[in-house]
């Protein structure tokens, strides 16, 4: 009985180590993923209009309106932000792991909305990609183009692990419920 009850202790201490370990490795990666992401995005919508006509959609004779750019920045951010709300509730949950918190209803709520807002910046990042020939040809003098299908398997990746996250807080929150359940009756 000592030897299970030092065992689980020191599984305990290693599972927290690891949570705080992994806190500020999120935390780098939430700066770096706003930084590269959004900045590349508001470059090329907003801060430098000369790299719109850089992309192969867009006619050199196109007078492109800043209410177009406002449009493509924002179509482009929201994938961020949903990611970056993914990345705060894993950030939570590890939180919550740091402290000693694992087989509760916050941890599997957590990954739930962890995994919608992954798979959400999945499907976004897609809208976007099949949006983008749309809004950058607005404004070319032959027309725009139609949007077109875009398949990214990172994206689709985003879409597949989130739904995997969702999965798995699904499991635990019902795996609770019922070893709550069954306490009752021991």
């Amino acid at each position: 009985m000592l030897n299970m009850n030092f065992f689980r202790e020191r599984q305990m201490q290693r599972i927290q180590r690891m949570a705080t370990a992994l806190l500020p490795v999120m935390g780098v990666f939430c700066l770096f993923y706003v930084f590269v992401t959004a900045q590349n995005t508001l470059d090329f919508a907003i801060l430098s209009p000369e790299r719109w006509y850089d992309s192969r959609f867009a006619h050199p004779a196109a007078q492109i309106a800043q209410q177009t750019r406002i449009v493509y920045a924002v179509i482009w951010l929201l994938p961020v932000a949903a990611g970056l709300a993914a990345v705060f509730m894993a950030m939570h949950v590890l939180n919550l792991v740091r402290q000693g918190v694992l087989f509760d209803e916050r941890i599997a709520r957590g990954f739930r909305f962890a995994g919608i807002g992954t798979a959400l910046s999945g499907g976004l990042d897609h809208l976007a990609h099949f949006l983008s020939p749309l809004i950058i040809s607005w404004h070319n003098p032959d027309g725009g183009l139609p949007a077109r299908f875009y398949f990214n398997s990172d994206s689709g990746g985003l879409i597949l692990c989130g739904a995997m996250f969702w999965l798995v807080g699904w499991i635990m929150r019902e795996a609770i419920r019922i070893a709550r359940d069954n306490e009752g009756f021991i």
